[in-house]
């Protein structure tokens, strides 16, 4: 199922590799996408926590500390998924690639990266069956 955002220009993208400046997604075009108010209030979330450690500076912080916010897909037709990477990436101004078994695009800002990561099926799959050996096999 081919689903296409009427916002974005991929002639333009094409041709120029110009992408809209503002991130506004379509409702509905992402499987999963936090609504309007939900996403505010995790924005704000996160600016209240770095203002709380400005407030804060006796409190540590490793030299190898990251923040990342992802967002995965949330649909079992692989195509809708990897589409919605490909969406995102149209957006960011990046191209996506295969990370291991995850489909994947991201944008790095000094420590925080946002991605957006689709995991086949298939690779879904295994890690379930997976899942159900742990704890249940054990060393002699």
């Amino acid at each position: 199922m081919r689903r296409t955002n009427p916002d974005h220009n991929t002639e333009n993208d094409q041709a120029g590799g110009q992408v809209p400046g503002v991130f506004v997604p379509e409702w509905g075009f992402f499987s999963d996408a936090a609504s309007p108010d939900l996403r505010a209030r995790i924005i704000a979330d996160m600016r209240a926590l770095a203002t709380f450690l400005e407030e804060h500076p006796g409190l540590p912080i490793s030299a190898h500390t990251s923040v990342e916010v992802s967002y995965f897909p949330r649909t079992s037709i692989d195509e809708d998924a990897f589409e919605e990477v490909v969406e995102a990436a149209s957006w960011l101004g990046r191209i996506p690639a295969w990370e291991g078994e995850h489909y994947v695009v991201e944008h790095h800002h000094g420590a925080g990266r946002y991605r957006v990561v689709a995991i086949p099926e298939l690779v879904r799959a295994r890690y379930r069956a997976w899942l159900t050996y742990t704890g249940h096999v054990r060393q002699d």
